[in-house]
Protein backbone atom coordinates (compact mmCIF):
# COMPACT_ATOMS: atom_id res chain seq x y z
CA UNK A 1 0.00 0.00 0.00
CA UNK A 2 1.36 3.41 -0.92
CA UNK A 3 1.98 5.94 1.86
CA UNK A 4 -0.68 8.60 2.30
CA UNK A 5 0.28 12.02 0.99
CA UNK A 6 -1.48 15.36 1.14
CA UNK A 7 0.35 16.99 -1.77
CA UNK A 8 1.05 14.90 -4.86
CA UNK A 9 2.70 15.72 -8.18
CA UNK A 10 2.13 13.64 -11.33
CA UNK A 11 4.51 14.12 -14.24
CA UNK A 12 2.25 13.38 -17.20
CA UNK A 13 3.30 11.70 -20.46
CA UNK A 14 4.19 13.97 -23.38
CA UNK A 15 2.17 12.19 -26.09
CA UNK A 16 -1.57 12.65 -26.46
CA UNK A 17 -2.46 8.95 -26.43
CA UNK A 18 -0.32 8.21 -23.38
CA UNK A 19 -1.67 11.31 -21.64
CA UNK A 20 -5.25 10.13 -22.24
CA UNK A 21 -4.37 6.69 -20.87
CA UNK A 22 -2.83 8.34 -17.79
CA UNK A 23 -6.25 9.69 -16.78
CA UNK A 24 -6.99 6.15 -15.58
CA UNK A 25 -4.00 6.44 -13.23
CA UNK A 26 -5.26 9.79 -11.95
CA UNK A 27 -8.72 8.39 -11.22
CA UNK A 28 -7.17 5.46 -9.34
CA UNK A 29 -4.92 7.82 -7.38
CA UNK A 30 -7.92 9.93 -6.40
CA UNK A 31 -9.80 6.82 -5.24
CA UNK A 32 -6.86 5.76 -3.07
CA UNK A 33 -6.11 9.23 -1.71
CA UNK A 34 -9.36 11.23 -1.95
CA UNK A 35 -8.14 14.11 0.23
CA UNK A 36 -4.79 14.65 -1.49
CA UNK A 37 -4.10 17.72 -3.60
CA UNK A 38 -3.03 16.45 -7.04
CA UNK A 39 -1.00 18.63 -9.39
CA UNK A 40 -0.27 17.48 -12.96
CA UNK A 41 2.93 18.67 -14.66
CA UNK A 42 2.21 18.41 -18.39
CA UNK A 43 3.58 19.53 -21.72
CA UNK A 44 1.43 22.23 -23.32
CA UNK A 45 0.33 19.92 -26.15
CA UNK A 46 -1.31 17.46 -23.72
CA UNK A 47 -2.43 19.89 -21.01
CA UNK A 48 -5.98 20.11 -22.47
CA UNK A 49 -6.43 16.36 -21.82
CA UNK A 50 -6.51 17.03 -18.06
CA UNK A 51 -8.79 20.08 -17.99
CA UNK A 52 -11.96 19.70 -15.92
CA UNK A 53 -10.83 16.29 -14.66
CA UNK A 54 -12.23 15.83 -11.13
CA UNK A 55 -9.12 13.88 -10.12
CA UNK A 56 -6.90 16.90 -10.80
CA UNK A 57 -6.64 20.00 -8.64
CA UNK A 58 -4.14 21.94 -10.73
CA UNK A 59 -2.37 21.65 -14.08
CA UNK A 60 1.09 23.16 -14.49
CA UNK A 61 1.98 23.40 -18.17
CA UNK A 62 5.37 23.82 -19.81
CA UNK A 63 6.78 24.10 -23.29
CA UNK A 64 10.08 22.51 -24.27
CA UNK A 65 12.97 21.21 -22.18
CA UNK A 66 13.98 24.62 -20.84
CA UNK A 67 10.39 25.26 -19.77
CA UNK A 68 10.33 21.91 -17.97
CA UNK A 69 13.42 22.77 -15.91
CA UNK A 70 12.07 26.20 -15.07
CA UNK A 71 8.68 24.87 -13.99
CA UNK A 72 10.25 22.08 -11.95
CA UNK A 73 12.43 24.49 -10.01
CA UNK A 74 9.46 26.81 -9.47
CA UNK A 75 7.54 23.88 -7.98
CA UNK A 76 10.10 23.33 -5.20
CA UNK A 77 8.24 25.80 -3.02
CA UNK A 78 5.12 23.58 -3.19
CA UNK A 79 6.76 20.98 -0.89
CA UNK A 80 5.30 17.90 -2.58
CA UNK A 81 5.10 14.80 -0.41
CA UNK A 82 5.36 12.55 -3.43
CA UNK A 83 5.72 12.57 -7.20
CA UNK A 84 4.75 9.95 -9.77
CA UNK A 85 6.80 9.94 -12.96
CA UNK A 86 4.78 8.32 -15.75
CA UNK A 87 7.10 8.91 -18.75
CA UNK A 88 10.14 6.63 -19.03
CA UNK A 89 12.68 9.31 -19.93
CA UNK A 90 15.66 10.37 -17.83
CA UNK A 91 14.59 14.02 -18.14
CA UNK A 92 11.18 13.37 -16.60
CA UNK A 93 12.76 11.77 -13.52
CA UNK A 94 15.25 14.63 -13.28
CA UNK A 95 12.36 17.10 -13.40
CA UNK A 96 10.68 15.30 -10.49
CA UNK A 97 13.93 15.41 -8.52
CA UNK A 98 14.26 19.14 -9.19
CA UNK A 99 10.85 19.74 -7.60
CA UNK A 100 12.22 18.37 -4.32
CA UNK A 101 9.34 15.90 -3.90
CA UNK A 102 10.07 13.68 -0.91
CA UNK A 103 9.05 10.38 -2.53
CA UNK A 104 9.53 9.89 -6.26
CA UNK A 105 8.02 6.82 -7.91
CA UNK A 106 8.52 5.60 -11.47
CA UNK A 107 10.13 2.93 -13.62
CA UNK A 108 13.91 2.60 -13.46
CA UNK A 109 14.39 3.06 -17.20
CA UNK A 110 17.22 5.02 -18.85
CA UNK A 111 19.52 4.55 -15.82
CA UNK A 112 17.47 6.98 -13.79
CA UNK A 113 17.08 4.88 -10.65
CA UNK A 114 19.17 7.26 -8.54
CA UNK A 115 16.72 10.06 -9.26
CA UNK A 116 13.80 8.02 -7.91
CA UNK A 117 13.28 6.98 -4.32
CA UNK A 118 10.98 4.16 -5.45
CA UNK A 119 12.28 2.81 -8.77
CA UNK A 120 10.18 -0.05 -10.14
CA UNK A 121 12.06 -2.64 -12.16
CA UNK A 122 11.84 -1.96 -15.89
CA UNK A 123 11.99 -4.57 -18.62
CA UNK A 124 10.83 -3.39 -22.03
CA UNK A 125 9.38 -6.76 -23.02
CA UNK A 126 7.43 -7.08 -19.79
CA UNK A 127 6.32 -3.45 -20.01
CA UNK A 128 4.83 -4.09 -23.46
CA UNK A 129 3.22 -7.39 -22.47
CA UNK A 130 0.25 -5.74 -20.74
CA UNK A 131 -1.82 -2.64 -21.39
CA UNK A 132 -0.24 0.72 -20.64
CA UNK A 133 -3.11 1.36 -18.22
CA UNK A 134 -1.80 -1.54 -16.11
CA UNK A 135 1.79 -0.31 -16.42
CA UNK A 136 0.79 3.04 -14.95
CA UNK A 137 -1.46 1.59 -12.23
CA UNK A 138 1.34 -0.74 -11.10
CA UNK A 139 3.13 2.36 -9.76
CA UNK A 140 0.29 2.69 -7.25
CA UNK A 141 0.55 -0.93 -6.16
CA UNK A 142 -3.22 -1.11 -6.30
CA UNK A 143 -5.18 -4.23 -7.21
CA UNK A 144 -8.51 -2.46 -7.07
CA UNK A 145 -10.95 -1.59 -9.84
CA UNK A 146 -9.41 -0.13 -13.00
CA UNK A 147 -11.01 3.20 -13.94
CA UNK A 148 -11.33 3.74 -17.70
CA UNK A 149 -9.38 6.59 -19.30
CA UNK A 150 -11.69 9.56 -19.62
CA UNK A 151 -11.60 13.08 -21.04
CA UNK A 152 -14.19 15.32 -19.42
CA UNK A 153 -16.08 17.67 -21.73
CA UNK A 154 -18.08 20.64 -20.51
CA UNK A 155 -21.71 21.01 -21.54
CA UNK A 156 -20.75 24.11 -23.47
CA UNK A 157 -18.14 22.19 -25.46
CA UNK A 158 -20.61 19.44 -26.34
CA UNK A 159 -23.21 22.06 -27.32
CA UNK A 160 -20.67 23.91 -29.48
CA UNK A 161 -19.88 20.68 -31.35
CA UNK A 162 -23.56 19.97 -31.96
CA UNK A 163 -24.10 23.49 -33.29
CA UNK A 164 -21.02 23.15 -35.52
CA UNK A 165 -22.39 19.93 -36.99
CA UNK A 166 -25.91 21.34 -37.37
CA UNK A 167 -24.54 24.34 -39.23
CA UNK A 168 -22.95 22.06 -41.82
CA UNK A 169 -25.81 19.61 -42.17
CA UNK A 170 -23.87 16.88 -40.38
CA UNK A 171 -26.25 16.13 -37.52
CA UNK A 172 -28.39 13.03 -37.30
CA UNK A 173 -25.91 10.40 -36.12
CA UNK A 174 -24.52 9.34 -39.50
CA UNK A 175 -21.02 10.78 -39.11
CA UNK A 176 -17.96 8.52 -39.00
CA UNK A 177 -14.64 9.93 -37.84
CA UNK A 178 -11.30 9.10 -39.48
CA UNK A 179 -7.88 9.25 -37.84
CA UNK A 180 -5.53 8.47 -40.78
CA UNK A 181 -2.34 9.92 -39.29
CA UNK A 182 0.31 8.69 -36.87
CA UNK A 183 3.28 10.85 -35.96
CA UNK A 184 5.32 7.76 -35.06
CA UNK A 185 5.82 6.73 -38.67
CA UNK A 186 4.42 4.94 -41.75
CA UNK A 187 4.48 1.53 -40.03
CA UNK A 188 1.45 2.70 -38.07
CA UNK A 189 -0.44 4.28 -40.99
CA UNK A 190 -3.00 2.45 -43.10
CA UNK A 191 -2.39 3.48 -46.77
CA UNK A 192 -4.20 6.62 -48.00
CA UNK A 193 -5.90 4.75 -50.85
CA UNK A 194 -7.67 2.54 -48.28
CA UNK A 195 -9.01 5.57 -46.43
CA UNK A 196 -10.28 6.96 -49.72
CA UNK A 197 -11.98 3.69 -50.66
CA UNK A 198 -13.50 3.41 -47.18
CA UNK A 199 -14.84 6.97 -47.40
CA UNK A 200 -16.40 6.30 -50.80
CA UNK A 201 -18.02 3.08 -49.58
CA UNK A 202 -19.41 4.91 -46.53
CA UNK A 203 -20.75 7.57 -48.89
CA UNK A 204 -22.72 4.85 -50.68
CA UNK A 205 -24.18 3.90 -47.30
CA UNK A 206 -25.28 7.48 -46.66
CA UNK A 207 -22.60 8.32 -44.08
CA UNK A 208 -20.53 11.49 -43.85
CA UNK A 209 -16.88 11.55 -42.81
CA UNK A 210 -14.93 13.90 -40.55
CA UNK A 211 -11.15 13.57 -40.89
CA UNK A 212 -9.03 14.48 -37.86
CA UNK A 213 -5.30 15.10 -37.66
CA UNK A 214 -2.54 17.50 -36.72
CA UNK A 215 -1.34 20.46 -38.77
CA UNK A 216 1.57 18.31 -39.98
CA UNK A 217 -0.93 15.77 -41.30
CA UNK A 218 -3.21 18.32 -42.97
CA UNK A 219 -1.93 17.81 -46.53
CA UNK A 220 -2.54 14.05 -46.46
CA UNK A 221 -5.93 14.51 -44.76
CA UNK A 222 -6.94 17.11 -47.34
CA UNK A 223 -5.99 14.72 -50.14
CA UNK A 224 -8.16 12.00 -48.61
CA UNK A 225 -11.02 14.51 -48.32
CA UNK A 226 -10.65 15.59 -51.96
CA UNK A 227 -10.68 12.02 -53.27
CA UNK A 228 -13.69 10.98 -51.21
CA UNK A 229 -15.72 13.95 -52.35
CA UNK A 230 -18.24 16.31 -50.82
CA UNK A 231 -19.30 13.89 -48.07
CA UNK A 232 -15.90 14.25 -46.36
CA UNK A 233 -14.55 17.20 -44.38
CA UNK A 234 -10.94 17.43 -43.22
CA UNK A 235 -10.43 19.22 -39.89
CA UNK A 236 -6.70 18.48 -39.69
CA UNK A 237 -4.86 21.44 -38.24
CA UNK A 238 -8.08 23.40 -37.89
CA UNK A 239 -9.35 22.26 -34.49
CA UNK A 240 -7.69 22.21 -31.09
CA UNK A 241 -7.63 19.07 -28.98
CA UNK A 242 -10.78 19.77 -27.00
CA UNK A 243 -12.76 20.87 -30.05
CA UNK A 244 -11.70 17.64 -31.75
CA UNK A 245 -12.75 15.63 -28.69
CA UNK A 246 -16.17 17.28 -28.63
CA UNK A 247 -16.77 16.61 -32.32
CA UNK A 248 -15.55 13.00 -32.05
CA UNK A 249 -18.00 12.50 -29.18
CA UNK A 250 -20.81 13.12 -31.71
CA UNK A 251 -19.50 10.55 -34.24
CA UNK A 252 -21.30 7.21 -34.37
CA UNK A 253 -17.90 5.49 -34.79
CA UNK A 254 -14.25 6.33 -35.25
CA UNK A 255 -11.83 4.51 -37.58
CA UNK A 256 -8.21 5.16 -36.73
CA UNK A 257 -4.61 4.06 -36.75
CA UNK A 258 -2.81 3.44 -33.45
CA UNK A 259 -2.40 7.09 -32.57
CA UNK A 260 -3.36 9.66 -29.96
CA UNK A 261 -6.75 10.46 -31.47
CA UNK A 262 -7.67 6.77 -31.12
CA UNK A 263 -7.42 7.03 -27.33
CA UNK A 264 -9.15 10.41 -27.40
CA UNK A 265 -12.14 8.87 -29.19
CA UNK A 266 -12.36 5.97 -26.73
CA UNK A 267 -12.08 8.39 -23.79
CA UNK A 268 -15.13 10.39 -24.91
CA UNK A 269 -17.21 7.25 -25.40
CA UNK A 270 -17.16 6.83 -29.18
CA UNK A 271 -16.85 3.22 -30.50
CA UNK A 272 -13.47 2.76 -32.17
CA UNK A 273 -12.29 0.58 -35.04
CA UNK A 274 -8.52 0.54 -34.52
CA UNK A 275 -6.06 -0.51 -37.24
CA UNK A 276 -2.79 -1.94 -35.93
CA UNK A 277 0.42 -2.57 -37.86
CA UNK A 278 3.83 -2.49 -36.19
CA UNK A 279 2.54 -2.06 -32.65
CA UNK A 280 0.79 -4.31 -30.14
CA UNK A 281 -2.88 -3.67 -29.30
CA UNK A 282 -2.47 -5.60 -26.06
CA UNK A 283 -0.23 -2.74 -24.95
CA UNK A 284 -1.73 0.35 -26.55
CA UNK A 285 -5.14 -0.67 -27.86
CA UNK A 286 -8.27 1.39 -27.16
CA UNK A 287 -9.47 0.68 -23.62
CA UNK A 288 -12.92 -0.84 -23.19
CA UNK A 289 -15.21 -3.48 -24.62
CA UNK A 290 -17.00 -1.37 -27.24
CA UNK A 291 -14.08 -1.25 -29.64
CA UNK A 292 -12.84 -3.44 -32.50
CA UNK A 293 -9.13 -3.98 -33.08
CA UNK A 294 -8.03 -5.14 -36.55
CA UNK A 295 -4.60 -6.55 -37.34
CA UNK A 296 -3.19 -9.08 -39.81
CA UNK A 297 -0.93 -11.09 -37.42
CA UNK A 298 2.16 -11.06 -39.62
CA UNK A 299 5.14 -13.12 -38.33
CA UNK A 300 7.22 -9.94 -38.02
CA UNK A 301 4.55 -7.96 -36.13
CA UNK A 302 4.63 -6.35 -33.68
CA UNK A 303 8.10 -5.00 -34.47
CA UNK A 304 7.51 -1.51 -32.99
CA UNK A 305 9.47 -0.01 -35.90
CA UNK A 306 8.67 3.36 -37.43
CA UNK A 307 9.26 2.02 -40.95
CA UNK A 308 9.00 -1.52 -42.32
CA UNK A 309 12.45 -3.10 -42.53
CA UNK A 310 11.18 -5.30 -45.37
CA UNK A 311 9.50 -2.44 -47.21
CA UNK A 312 6.18 -4.25 -47.75
CA UNK A 313 4.09 -2.97 -44.80
CA UNK A 314 2.07 -6.19 -45.12
CA UNK A 315 0.74 -5.84 -41.58
CA UNK A 316 -1.24 -2.81 -42.75
CA UNK A 317 -1.81 -3.57 -46.44
CA UNK A 318 -3.51 -6.87 -45.61
CA UNK A 319 -6.18 -5.00 -43.65
CA UNK A 320 -8.98 -4.73 -46.19
CA UNK A 321 -11.69 -2.12 -46.46
CA UNK A 322 -14.26 -4.91 -46.24
CA UNK A 323 -12.93 -5.90 -42.79
CA UNK A 324 -13.27 -2.33 -41.58
CA UNK A 325 -16.81 -2.03 -42.94
CA UNK A 326 -17.76 -5.30 -41.25
CA UNK A 327 -16.38 -3.99 -37.96
CA UNK A 328 -18.36 -0.76 -38.36
CA UNK A 329 -21.54 -2.78 -38.82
Amino acid sequence: MIPRASNVLVRAPNWIGDAVISTSFLAALRAIQPSARVTVLAHARVEPVFRHNPAVDEIVGFGGRAGLWRRSLDLRKRAFDSAYVLPLSFSSALAAALTGAGRRTGYGSEHRGRLLTDAHAFDEGAFRSRHLVADYLALLGSAGAVPPPEVFLLEGEVRWAQQWLDGRGLSGGGVVGFGPGATYGPAKRWPPDRWIELGRRLKQRGSRVLIFGSFAESRECKEIERNIGTTAVSLAGGMDLRQSAALIAHCRAFVTNDTGVMHLAAAVGTPVVALFGSTNPSWTGPWGGRHAVLRSHEPCSPCYARTCRFGHYACLRKLSVDRVLDALG
